[in-house]
């Protein structure tokens, strides 16, 4: 049952936080797999570069430490005792099972294909240029700040409007002629 809800908790984790990890594997075209076309080496390049000095090493560090702690808060959320031992052993595993993950490219080649799809390998090398740029250097490295904040934001704006939004959604129903509960 922990896995199912270890699995359930961190599907969401895992999406987003992949995004953004460093592929350190050797350079090398796409393979030719349905529905993919191989991509031109250098764009593959560039696709590495960008994602490097976008500081995608950094958070392949950061989904690590985000994943061990969700997996320790699952655990304790079903009253396991987590000591400092299991910490160190759950902190472990989850940086050895993304690491192994990595290693076979899959992700990689998913990424590849996805960055070749949206951009030219002369917009790839301009999203490079801008990101090792003064201003690119500090967008990268207060934009996941920024994120965070607007997150929390929006989400006390959506707290003050929901009730206004639930009493005026309720009301027009109720003209409507449906019945609505509490």
């Amino acid at each position: 049952m922990l896995s199912l809800i270890c699995s359930h908790q961190l599907g969401h984790l895992i999406l987003v936080g992949l995004l953004g990890l460093g592929f350190q594997g050797p350079l090398q075209a796409e393979p030719s797999q349905p529905g993919h076309e191989p991509i031109d080496p250098e764009k593959i390049g560039a696709i590495r570069q960008l994602m490097e000095v976008t500081g995608a090493k950094a958070n392949h560090e950061a989904l690590t430490r985000t994943f061990s702690q969700q997996m320790i808060s699952v655990l304790q959320a079903g009253n396991t005792n987590i000591d400092p031992p299991a910490v160190v052993i759950i902190q472990t595993e989850v940086k050895a099972i993304l690491n192994e993950q990595l290693r076979d490219e899959k992700l990689q080649h998913r990424m590849y294909q996805l960055y070749a799809r949206y951009f030219t390998l002369e917009e790839l090398q301009g999203l490079v240029a801008f990101n090792t740029s003064k201003i690119g250097r500090k967008a990268n490295r207060v934009m996941p700040v920024l994120l965070r904040e607007s997150m929390s934001a929006a989400q006390a704006w959506t707290e003050d409007i929901a009730p206004e939004m639930s009493r005026r959604v309720k009301r027009q129903l109720e003209k409507a002629g449906y019945s609505v509960g509490k």
